[in-house]
């Protein structure tokens, strides 16, 4: 297995503990999850600050979570931050829970499996600049979380919006975006058909 996949196995397993939050946020009460995350960004941003000011704990961080960080980030601030501000913003900006719960699913598995197939198997390029067979991984697997929570035409509809948003090239943290835009677009297409299992 080369450096690079095993890099990318580590950094998806990691976006795993997504779920995390999303089970919090599905089983505790809204305000509980909204301190909590703002605690955790508060801790991880200390953190990513002493990591700055002190070049021992940089060097530490980055020999330990050796793959967690890109190569582009040994310098920048972790794309974790990025991650756990869009939970939180997507949590204060939409209130329907299967929405919200729908999009961080999304980011967990529907990012993680195009990334993974992209890098082992992208052959195609799309229009975007990403693979198409990680695409495809994509729509796959968002379809799959769908199938779970939503009516198969609405799981269909949602799996495409989230395959779409997963292959723009974002400049800047798409785990950031990703749940934020996903949530909104999921909640605009409620507005136009049910999403009711067993429609």
């Amino acid at each position: 297995m080369n450096v690079v996949l095993k890099d990318e196995l580590k950094r998806k397993g990691f976006h795993l503990l997504l779920l995390l939050y999303a089970a919090g946020y599905w089983y505790l009460p809204r305000n509980t999850v909204i301190i909590g995350l703002a605690m955790l960004i508060f801790v991880v941003g200390s953190l990513e600050f002493l990591r700055f000011k002190v070049p021992a704990c940089n060097a530490f961080f980055c020999a330990h979570f050796k793959g967690f960080y890109r190569k582009e980030e040994i310098d920048k601030v972790s794309g974790l931050i990025g991650t756990l501000a869009g939970a939180l913003l997507t949590i204060i900006i939409f209130q329907d829970k299967y929405m919200v719960l729908t999009s961080f699913l999304y980011l967990a598995f529907g990012d993680s499996s195009a990334a993974l197939v992209g890098k082992t198997l992208g052959k195609h390029k799309s229009f975007a600049g990403k693979s198409v067979e990680g695409s495809l991984a994509c729509f796959c697997a968002c379809f799959i979380v769908g199938l779970f929570l939503f009516n198969w035409l609405f799981a269909l509809l949602g799996a495409i919006i989230a395959a779409i948003i997963e292959a723009i090239p974002w400049k800047i943290n798409d785990n950031f975006w990703m749940q934020i835009i996903n949530a909104g677009l999921l909640t605009a297409l409620a507005c136009l058909i049910p999403y009711i299992k067993g429609f």
